[in-house]
């Protein structure tokens, strides 16, 4: 991203000149209150929405040169936001990887903690959605991150996409994923796993305010510092 500003529906610009360069392979946390930006940063480096002004590149391309199909599949976007398809649970999977086998399948669940779909009356078959098996809203977040891990994106950005788990779930399941994308593009916005990334990136009012690792910026004391040591009690 080269300075980057963003506004929605000709409003006020919720971002304001951002410079950032997310390093291939890095595990990037992107922390700050609510309605710093965070969001609207994932949306567009999604390529969902195009910046008011600035650039944002993947590889060097524009993302607005990129092959909307190609970027889908090389940057994908995780929310709150989940969907289960009528469907048996391995159609729901094969959405994301068409050829893979069911130990692959079994193995992408296993990967983001599924352990409930052990416990289904036809596994796999299992029909999901209306008038099949109710899924709730934490066993759907794993189901579309099990989408993720099939998929195996170049890019992955996670927007509270495990906001639904308990923090426990949600810590193993962010670190599973880790494991299982070694080598890939992490964006992550949730706070306790803001320690496993490579660089934090503190947003505030759409502005990078604080951008370095996780030691430097809890030594530094500033606005990062503050909200991980009321975390950990420490404040």
């Amino acid at each position: 991203m080269t300075g980057v500003s963003h506004a929605y529906e000709g409003g006020p610009d919720v971002l304001h000149g951002i410079d950032l360069t997310v390093r291939a392979g890095e595990r990037l946390a992107v922390v700050g209150p609510s309605g710093a930006g965070k969001s609207t940063l994932g949306r567009l480096l999604a390529g969902l929405d195009a910046p008011r002004t600035g650039t944002v590149t993947v590889g060097g391309v524009p993302i607005r040169d990129l092959n909307p199909e190609v970027l889908r599949r090389q940057v994908v976007l995780i929310t709150q936001e989940h969907h289960v398809f009528l469907g048996t649970l391995r159609g729901n999977l094969l959405i994301a990887a068409g050829t893979a086998t069911d130990a692959e399948l079994w193995a992408a669940l296993a990967a983001v903690g599924a352990e409930w779909a052990d416990d289904l009356p036809d596994g796999l078959d299992t029909a999901l959605g209306a008038g099949g098996h109710h899924l709730d809203g934490s066993q759907a977040q794993q189901l579309a991150l099990a989408r993720v891990v099939l998929a195996d994106p170049h890019t992955l950005i996670l927007d509270e996409a495990t906001g639904l788990l308990d923090p426990g779930t949600a810590r193993h399941t962010e670190r599973a994923l880790a494991a299982v994308l070694q080598g890939r593009t992490v964006i992550a916005h949730r706070l306790h796993t803001a320690h496993d990334a490579d660089r934090i990136a503190v947003m505030d009012d759409g502005r990078i305010t604080e951008l370095g690792p996780h030691e430097a910026l809890v030594a530094s004391g500033g606005a990062y510092a503050a909200p991980w040591g009321s975390w950990h009690g420490e404040r």
